[in-house]
């Protein structure tokens, strides 16, 4: 017989469900300790650890002499870049070899707003081979240099709506447009990475032959309530530029 879960983890899971279905929207504050353990029955210390662990998680924050809130994506990202935060390039790994970070520039070079999820990108996504997808592939650059072409799957039911339009003409980054219109809070990507041989139509947008060396990077990544929102396939030309990323 299973024993049932401690209440703090059945009030955290409670809150992460709320806050996926959009109970709290993103930049919001959560309602106070006190006023959560009036809602739940429980001590204010039981809902602090509830909440600590979703802090920790990156799935709240906490403002000194504020409150916790829900995080806003590309609001963290500038108070984090004016501040030179390490954690500012949380979700973008590629930097000039000389150690500078430079967020890059963007243009959308493909978007097609219903494609057939492939076989080969099924599991990552927890779908079906052939659920409707919407794709688009971007090129970054660092000044002047292409250095990242990136191929994006996002499942169709959990962007309904999404075109080519709202897509290019977001403002602020794929993740915050993925939080303020969808409600979907990126708080992790899972990456895998190896060295392959450019094919032709990646070599090409980089500046390449075909065949020359780049880093590919599978990632996935993970919104509140362990929803797989997007998988992105990245080439990355790795001669100026390396990959570098801060663990905690």
């Amino acid at each position: 017989m299973n024993a049932e879960p401690p209440l703090w983890r059945i009030i955290r899971d409670s809150l992460e469900a709320a806050l996926a279905a959009g109970e709290y929207p993103a930049g919001t504050p959560l309602p106070s300790e006190a006023k959560l353990a009036a809602r739940f029955g429980c001590a204010i210390g039981t809902v602090r650890r509830a909440v600590d662990e979703l802090v920790a998680a990156r799935v709240l924050v906490r403002r000194q002499g504020r409150g916790t809130f829900v995080p806003d994506i590309d609001a963290m990202a500038r108070l984090r870049r004016d501040d030179a935060d390490r954690t500012a390039f949380y979700f973008f790994h590629i930097h000039p070899e000389d150690g500078r970070r430079v967020l890059p520039d963007t243009e959308l070079l493909e978007f097609r707003g219903a494609v057939p999820c492939p076989a080969w990108a099924a599991p990552h996504l927890g779908l079906a081979a052939g659920t409707p997808m919407v794709f688009a592939r971007n090129l970054q650059r660092i000044g002047a240099s292409p250095v990242v072409l990136d191929d994006l799957w996002l499942p169709k039911v959990l962007f309904p709506g999404l075109d080519r339009a709202a897509f290019a003409g977001r403002d602020g980054t794929v993740y915050g447009l993925y939080q303020r219109r969808f409600g979907h809070s990126v708080i992790r990507t899972d990456e895998r990475l190896r060295a392959v041989a450019a094919p032709a139509p990646v070599a090409g947008p980089l500046g390449l032959e075909p065949g020359a060396p780049v880093l590919r990077i599978q990632r996935v990544a993970i919104a509140i309530g362990d929803r797989p929102v997007e998988l992105r396939i990245s080439h990355a030309d790795t001669r100026r530029h390396e990959y570098f990323n801060t663990l905690a």
